[in-house]
């Protein structure tokens, strides 16, 4: 069953005629015939009473029917959003997000829309989580992708989460604290860290009862540049708090070690992507959304380290494909 297949029996339902369906499909008649046997067949039921005046539904033909029309209509639907896509070169879909998201995701997303939709031009604000939502509610952005805590009790806005992560400590691999186990946050008493100025209002009030966290306002280096934040931890001994797939590079290059530290299940990460309820989004718009939920869902790619790439053995010829 295919949907071409589909598309002949809903037409033959609608006129009760083969002649009258094949002139409107432009479709001879021994193959639109061809197509409802096949169809049959491959079912293993009879969907028309042959009559001498036409076809008639059979009961099973009225239910095939009642399932095939919302499917071919979201088909066609589905063709005119992607010829809608691929008509918009040039096009530009302005998002903002948060400095984390921006220096990890947000990166492999684009990455990813580029593949598929090169025409698509996509154009971020990287920022704070406040000052993107007055960006949004005065329609400058298409979506934010930001911490959600503080934006899921506005009634103008729409939500579509990604994935829980959890938020750990991060150190360089000579770090006093790098490789004990069983940490807690007494143990990271006398132990600076590298965090951001600004942390989600939601975020800071799960902080309050982890006193021993030197995060946030008490970080000895801040800045909502995550990115540097990153570079400063690696190359001194301040620790850094955030969503592992945040870090996966300079975890994957041995730059930085996660840290065995326990913290509640309430310390972890609440983003979503976020746009305005009346407004919708465009094609362009929702082909990067859907991207960028495709690529939160995924593991985030590990970089080998220096030493192990070098010792890596040589790839062997790739094979090539079998046509299925």
């Amino acid at each position: 069953m295919n949907l071409r297949q589909l598309q002949h029996f809903a037409a033959l339902a609608e006129t009760g005629s083969v002649r009258r369906t094949s002139a409107r499909l432009n479709l001879s008649q021994p193959a639109l015939s061809k197509s409802l046997r096949a169809l049959e067949e491959d079912l293993g039921v009879v969907l028309f009473d042959r009559l001498p005046r036409g076809l008639r539904l059979t009961p099973v033909g009225a239910w095939l029917l009642s399932r095939s029309v919302p499917l071919l209509s979201e088909a066609r639907q589905i063709r005119n959003e992607i010829e809608l896509i691929r008509r918009q070169a040039g096009s530009e879909v302005r998002i903002a997000a948060g400095t984390v998201l921006c220096a990890s995701l947000i990166p492999r997303s684009l990455a990813r829309l580029r593949e598929v939709a090169p025409s698509i031009r996509g154009i971020v604000s990287a920022g704070y989580w406040d000052d993107q939502k007055t960006m949004l509610l005065n329609a400058e952005i298409d979506f934010l992708v930001a911490d959600a805590r503080d934006l899921e009790d506005i009634a103008e806005f729409e939500l579509a989460r990604l994935p829980v992560e959890p938020i750990c400590a991060f150190a360089r691999p000579g770090h006093p604290l790098a490789g004990r186990r069983g940490l807690t946050p007494a143990d990271l008493r006398g132990h600076d860290a590298a965090g951001l100025t600004r942390l989600p209002k939601g975020l800071e009030r799960v902080l309050r009862d982890l006193p021993d966290l030197p995060v946030g306002g008490g970080s000895a280096v801040g800045s909502d540049d995550f990115g540097l934040l990153r570079t400063v931890a690696a190359g001194s001994d301040l620790l850094l708090f955030a969503p592992p797939g945040a870090v996966s590079d300079q975890t994957g290059r041995g730059e930085l070690v996660r840290l065995d530290l326990s913290l509640p299940v309430e310390v972890q990460t609440h983003f979503a992507i976020v746009w305005r309820r009346d407004r919708g989004l465009s094609p362009s718009a929702e082909l990067l959304k859907r991207t960028i939920l495709e690529c939160a869902a995924l593991p985030p790619p590990v970089s080998p380290s220096p030493a192990a790439a070098a010792h890596a053995p040589r790839s062997a010829p790739a094979a090539t494909a079998e046509t299925v």
